[in-house]
């Protein structure tokens, strides 16, 4: 059975089509609320991660002029012993480079 096809009057077709404005402007407004809701949330991500990033820079440095602080005192304590690491170094850097 083949279904007849509907005749829409003008004021049913108005009607309808202002359902379709309606829900067309619900729906830009909801996009406008998602949109600022993902800004935000960028927002506030972004500055977490500058907090942690700079608290772990500062952890870093710390850590870094300890060990500065460490390898002073060693070679305030022992001098030869820092001189002849360091020679070796240098011999060991200078082979790998003359390689090249």
């Amino acid at each position: 059975m083949v279904d007849k096809p509907q005749i829409v009057t003008a004021p049913a077709a108005e009607a309808n089509l202002n359902d379709v404005k309606s829900d067309l402007d619900q729906l830009k407004a909801d996009f406008t609320q998602l949109l600022d809701t993902l800004g935000k949330t960028a927002k506030h991500s972004v500055k977490g991660a500058k907090g942690e990033a700079e608290s772990a820079a500062g952890e870093v440095g710390d850590w870094a002029e300890e060990q500065f602080l460490t390898l002073r005192e060693s070679i305030r304590e022992q001098p030869i012993t820092a001189c002849a690491i360091a020679a070796g170094v240098g011999v060991i850097l200078g082979q790998i480079l003359l390689r090249r």
